[in-house]
């Protein structure tokens, strides 16, 4: 497949910091939707604890019933669309995804009592209803992110050179960092000031932006891509993926890496605000600290990795940066004191960043382009499971396997939580291990 996009980018004499005109308007219509995201995601887990289900015993039922339909098309639906989404127009993919998202959002600001609604007793939604409105939206927009997602990963690989796909990776991490750590601080005013329906216009008008963006992109795709497949049923077309994606080394690697490290980060995000006062001795409302710190760490780990795998390869980068992880979770599992916890929180994300930035250009370096909508699932997909039994395993763990679990050997006491993040840290550690013997005889 031609892609004369990237022989443009090849001939520009000097390299550019956002690389070429078509990476440009695909990074900026992401970055204003990542923070559109994540303004959104916070103001609505606010809108249901302080004005939906205000002081009710069932408000964390609820905020969980969001999550999990934010979830569940992952599982539900990014199978079938990564096999839908190879044989489909990526360009035009993305900015239907972003119509139809655009419009779910507009659509909720219906339901928050900004106008009245003539097919209700008093105008205005009861709770209940506004609650199973945003279950609904939630679960429609996810959906909508199987398809989006994998196309994007298409584009990517159509308007970045290879050696340009590190320094892609590492702006698209430091992008998302950023927008984890704005994003939430947003949330709040915008509620209790300007009101929910300000938050969920941003969000639409994100995906207004992003569609506009990528429909600036010039990029030639090829009439007709992934129609060699139309003729073969879409079971056929995802067990062919599968197939690729488990033979394939270097996928195959990416995958079991990233469920180990989706496991992992989990497993972290389930528990630190329990270490805290358990094993450092401070408050829970330390947390945003925490956060504040592997916000700088992702940053400064995705700017750094793109020069650093220059140096080192992809795959080493990968290897060492799950060593790096593991390492970080060893020692935080036994210090007692915060702040040379905090140093660690800030490398513990830096090389989450940089474990990233190395898995994404090996993904697309390694698929061709006819695959990445099954690949790209696939990985999806496993990481998301990798996430749900993360977040149910380790609160089992800690609640009822070794809640009175203590051990002193050595002068060291273990007690639950530390002894989860040494476990975590040291299936980190056998991961490192695998993808160094698994990648080492391929130079990435």
């Amino acid at each position: 497949m031609s892609t004369p996009t990237t022989q443009v980018a090849g001939q520009e004499s000097k390299p550019k910091l956002l690389i070429n005109r078509n990476y440009s308007l695909l990074f900026f219509g992401q970055s204003i939707s990542a923070l559109g995201d994540q303004v959104s995601t916070y103001t609505i887990i606010l809108w249901i604890v302080a004005i939906i289900a205000p002081g009710q015993s069932w408000a964390p039922l609820a905020v969980s019933a969001v999550l999990m339909t934010s979830m569940a098309p992952n599982l539900l639906i990014g199978p079938l669309a990564g096999v839908l989404v190879d044989r489909w127009n990526p360009r035009f993919t993305m900015i239907r995804m972003d119509a139809i998202r655009a419009v779910l959002s507009f659509t909720l600001i219906l339901f928050t009592g900004i106008i009245p609604l003539p097919f209700f007793a008093n105008g205005y939604p009861a709770p209940l209803v506004q609650l199973i409105v945003i279950c609904i939206i939630t679960f429609l927009s996810s959906s909508c992110s199987q398809f989006f997602s994998p196309s994007y990963m298409g584009m990517l690989a159509r308007v970045v050179p290879p050696k340009e796909r590190p320094h892609a990776a590492s702006l698209g991490q430091t992008v998302q960092a950023f927008a984890t750590i704005v994003g939430p601080p947003l949330a709040a005013p915008l509620l209790f000031v300007f009101g929910v329906q300000w938050a969920l216009a941003i969000d639409a008008c994100s995906f207004i932006i992003s569609l506009l963006t990528i429909w600036a992109i010039q990029v030639a795709i090829r009439s007709g891509a992934g129609a060699g497949s139309e003729q073969q049923s879409l079971w056929r077309d995802f067990v062919k993926g599968l197939r690729f994606s488990i033979s394939n080394n270097v996928i195959r690697t990416i995958i079991v890496t990233s469920f180990i490290a989706t496991l992992g980060a989990g497993a972290f995000d389930a528990l630190y605000v329990f270490f805290l006062p358990a094993n450092l001795h401070v408050s829970a409302s330390y947390t945003g600290i925490i956060a504040a710190a592997l916000g700088i760490g992702t940053m400064l780990g995705a700017l750094g990795a793109a020069k650093i795998s220059a140096r080192l390869g992809l795959g080493r980068l990968l290897a060492l940066s799950l060593l790096g992880v593991g390492v970080c979770l060893l020692i935080v599992s036994r210090l007692n004191i915060f702040a040379p916890a905090l140093v660690l929180f800030c490398l513990f994300g830096a090389f989450l960043a940089s474990l990233r930035v190395a898995s994404s250009p090996l993904l697309l370096n390694e698929t061709p382009q006819e695959m990445i909508g099954r690949v790209f699932s696939a990985l999806n997909s496993t990481s998301i499971t990798a996430s749900l039994v993360s977040a149910l395993f380790s609160g089992y763990l800690a609640s009822v396997l070794l809640v009175h679990f203590h051990w002193q050997t050595l002068g060291t006491t273990f007690g639950p939580i530390d002894t989860i993040f040494t476990f975590v840290g040291l299936i980190f550690a056998f991961a490192a291990f695998y993808a160094w013997r698994s990648l080492h005889a391929k130079k990435a």
